[in-house]
């Protein structure tokens, strides 16, 4: 999905993928077009909106919450972001832990974290949603 752009990215022994903006925009008009999740709080979102049919879930109840938006066994992959990259990362290990993108079936979705965020996607020039 994410092409030549992808990345395996470790930390605390938790494995997930960086994606990058021109990869996202790319496949939001396929298919297989993935479930992207905006960690960022409120307040952010009002000020700078979100991609175009982002679930805005901020980072302090996705936990909790995110099962009521995605199904674990749902194969269509999971694109996290935030402002700048570092929340997503948090937010793809957790994500993580619950068990999605962990299932040994190449069905089973991944889970990913938007390298530079929101930021890097206003930069790359892409539409912004207001919500």
């Amino acid at each position: 999905m994410f092409s030549s752009h992808l990345t395996r990215a470790t930390r605390s022994a938790i494995a997930f993928q960086r994606a990058f903006s021109q990869d996202l925009h790319t496949s939001l008009t396929t298919s297989e077009t993935p479930y992207v999740v905006d960690v960022r709080e409120r307040s952010e979102i009002d000020r700078t909106g979100t991609i175009p049919g982002a679930i805005p879930l901020p980072r302090g109840i996705l936990e909790r919450d995110i099962g009521k938006f995605i199904p674990q066994d749902d194969p269509r992959n999971v694109v996290v972001y935030c402002a700048g990259g570092f929340r997503s990362i948090l937010a793809a290990e957790s994500l993580t832990r619950l068990g999605y993108g962990t299932g040994e079936s190449e069905a089973k979705n991944k889970v990913y974290s938007l390298d530079e965020g929101m930021d890097g996607w206003i930069k790359s020039g892409f539409r912004v949603e207001k919500k």
